[in-house]
């Protein structure tokens, strides 16, 4: 897989990210508002608020582990003719199932997909192919199980006789030159070494300058008051919360769901409780958009279109995307996504956050611990983890739970979803289908 599709699928965490990134856009053109904000924001506390920065490092084990995530991405699957099947393999068979010398419905399929070890059928008939050679057939005697979910099977014995077809192979790149070459605009291996270390290190860095940006922002939140809302701030936010909420809807009909059973099977909400969000979503747009612009004024903060444009650039150039590509993959340019999803107003807060550091006053983490504990906590002591994310709370058992909710794995489940039409030779795992009678899954 090529690096730039890569990219396009974890686009949506980029989209977070260009919130909260650093800029370093300077521009002349002053941010244009139709109000003065002075009769809207009375701002709270921005200035000598304590921030902290901190020295990492990254290691060899975690350049490898990039590296074995990069390779699995170009690992490709391969179906091959011959070879024999062992335990994990993915292979297509054709079978035929005769009870008592005649064939019965649902026993047989030309070509159907199973993984030894994983896929689910009546007892000898995955074990009866391991050992054997792709293309051998082989004549399995076995017997349905008493408690089997067809009644009409129960008890019977069943011949099966069986093709292996094929199997499939997934072949993983090795780490060399050529791979560096063919994938990434670099010659060496050591090269891209390097290059994934950067990345890291800025990554690291980025974490946690984002995580006490988004800490002092709150505070910043809860120190202002609100009068009121203009009414051109409060038209712009809620034409970007009725985008969020098409979106919704959209998934809801990709899903093939009505919008009530999407809201309840899928959010644990309901009309009302969706709506209730969405009132909250526009209240917490109109006030950062505020608060954003108010400071942007008071210290002579101006994002031009220029500016603007050149950061949505560089957020492509960032995942080896060009514009076409992403209008193709979004059926619209990065310049339509970025004003529906309120990316000028994101970046601009992003400057505003960069100005709030500026001005700010350096401490220790300790220091700047205690202060966040006592803003944002009510005093309570706070546990920091390594991206810079805080959690209330000093009970060992909390911050496992914490740091266990950081680190859920996200694994890919091994092809096997596909039905045999007809086939009845599986042993159903989900007793509660309701076609189990009829038809059942490989």
């Amino acid at each position: 897989m090529k690096k730039s599709l890569i990219a396009i699928i974890v686009l949506t965490m980029v989209i977070i990210a260009a919130m909260t990134g650093c800029s370093n856009n300077k521009t002349t053109e002053a941010t244009k508002v139709d109000y003065d904000w002075k009769e809207y924001v009375e701002l709270g506390e921005y200035k000598d608020l304590p921030f902290y920065t901190e020295e990492f490092t990254v290691t060899d084990e975690e350049v490898d582990e990039q590296i074995e995530t990069i390779l699995l991405y170009a690992t490709e699957i391969e179906t091959i003719m011959e070879g024999v099947v062992e335990d994990g393999d993915t292979i297509n068979i054709a079978f035929v199932g005769k009870i008592d010398g005649e064939e019965f419905e649902g026993g047989s399929s030309q070509s159907y997909d199973l993984t030894v070890g994983e896929t689910s059928m009546i007892d000898g008939f995955v074990e009866g192919l391991i050992g054997k050679n792709v293309g051998e057939s082989v004549t399995l005697n076995l017997r349905f199980p008493d408690d089997y979910h067809s009644t009409e099977l129960q008890g019977k014995d069943v011949v099966f006789d069986i093709t292996i077809n094929s199997k499939r192979e997934s072949i993983t790149p090795e780490l060399t030159d050529e791979f560096v070459k063919e994938y990434y605009d670099m010659n060496t291996v050591e090269e891209l070494r390097e290059h994934i270390k950067e990345d890291l290190l800025k990554d690291k860095e980025s974490s946690v300058t984002s995580s006490i940006k988004s800490n002092l922002w709150n505070i910043i939140l809860e120190s202002t008051n609100i009068k009121s809302y203009p009414a051109s701030e409060e038209e712009a936010a809620r034409a970007q919360v009725e985008t969020i909420e098409q979106e919704y809807r959209s998934t809801a009909e990709s899903y093939g769901m009505e919008w009530a059973d999407f809201l309840s099977g899928l959010m644990g909400t309901t009309e009302e409780g969706f709506q209730e969000m969405m009132d909250e979503q526009l209240d917490s747009i109109i006030k950062s958009n505020l608060i954003t612009k108010a400071i942007a004024d008071q210290e002579g903060i101006d994002l031009s279109d220029k500016a603007y444009k050149d950061r949505l650039l560089e957020i492509l150039e960032a995942n080896n995307l060009t514009e076409d590509t992403f209008q193709t993959y979004y059926n619209m340019t990065i310049y339509e996504y970025a004003d529906q999803n309120g990316w000028r107003e994101g970046i601009l807060q992003d400057m505003v956050m960069d100005k709030v550091l500026e001005l700010g006053k350096e401490v220790s983490k300790e220091e700047y611990q205690q202060y966040i504990s006592e803003k944002l906590y009510d005093g309570e002591e706070v546990h920091m983890h390594e991206d810079g994310t805080i959690h209330g709370g000093t009970h060992e058992e909390e911050v496992a739970e914490a740091d266990h909710d950081h680190d859920h794995d996200h694994e890919g489940e091994a092809e096997g979803t596909e039905t045999a039409e007809g086939t009845e030779a599986t042993e159903e795992t989900e007793a509660t289908k309701e076609t189990d009678t009829e038809e059942s899954e490989g």
